[in-house]
């Protein structure tokens, strides 16, 4: 399970996330919504552990990331909306480094890039740099390597930004089966997204936490739209 517990965060005199606080368990998929400048990101690199948290803290069961970091670290996974491949290698080499990278027993690392490359169906790119990738097989490249360590927390930022209608679907579907045994926290600006693979909406309003209830309970708001219900939240 996930917990952030009264997270705050300021750039200079600029107050981006104030007293955050909620709960993701296992086999649940969180959407985290919010305006552009809501916070979203920050708070992504903070339970990722790019950023430090001014006050609070993140938990992920009885791990804190400041006093058990190594372990903590191990546990997560963090795909960004901008993916940060090594252009220079080959998507095959990446996968090994990536698996070198997070210390994958010597038995297992074969079987589990061979896995990866089948769920993210790679098998056409394996042995083009990752420079000539399109969009698409950068995102399921990135999100193959991710998967490698099978982390017990997996947080995407617009997973699904620039694929095509079927790529979309497909990563949907990964996403889907991956939550069953996990924890995912999905942050997105698609809709779509969140009607089809969220449990629980969190909605993020000029850095306050203003929505943490089942995507059923938020739609309900307005009994219209999520459409309606974001912006009815999200209304000054």
């Amino acid at each position: 399970m996930l917990k952030i517990q009264n997270v705050s965060k300021s750039f200079g005199s600029k107050k981006v996330l104030d007293d955050v606080c909620f709960e993701v368990k296992k086999g649940q998929t969180a959407a985290l919504l919010g305006e552009n400048g809501a916070g979203k990101s920050t708070l992504l690199r903070i339970i990722s552990g790019f950023l430090e948290a001014d006050i609070g803290s993140v938990k992920i069961d009885n791990l804190d990331i400041p006093e058990q970091r190594e372990q903590f670290l191990q546990r997560i996974g963090y795909v960004k909306e901008i993916t940060s491949l090594y252009d220079e290698m080959m998507v095959v080499e990446f996968l090994r480094f990536v698996a070198d990278v997070r210390l994958l027993p010597a038995a297992l690392k074969d079987e589990k890039i061979k896995e990866v490359i089948r769920q993210m169906d790679l098998q056409e790119v394996l042995f083009q740099r990752c420079s000539t990738l399109s969009k698409g097989f950068r995102k399921r490249v990135e999100l193959a390597a991710t998967l490698l360590a099978e982390p017990e927390v997996l947080l995407l930022d617009e997973p699904t930004e620039g694929l095509d209608p079927n790529q979309k679907h497909a990563l949907r579907q990964i996403i889907k089966n991956y939550a069953k045994k996990h924890t995912v926290m999905v942050s997105t600006h698609t809709l779509e997204d969140v009607e089809i693979l969220a449990d629980k909406v969190l909605l993020l309003h000029k850095g306050m936490l203003e929505a943490d209830m089942p995507l059923k309970d938020f739609k309900q708001l307005t009994k219209k739209s999520l459409l309606d219900s974001f912006r009815k939240v999200t209304e000054d």
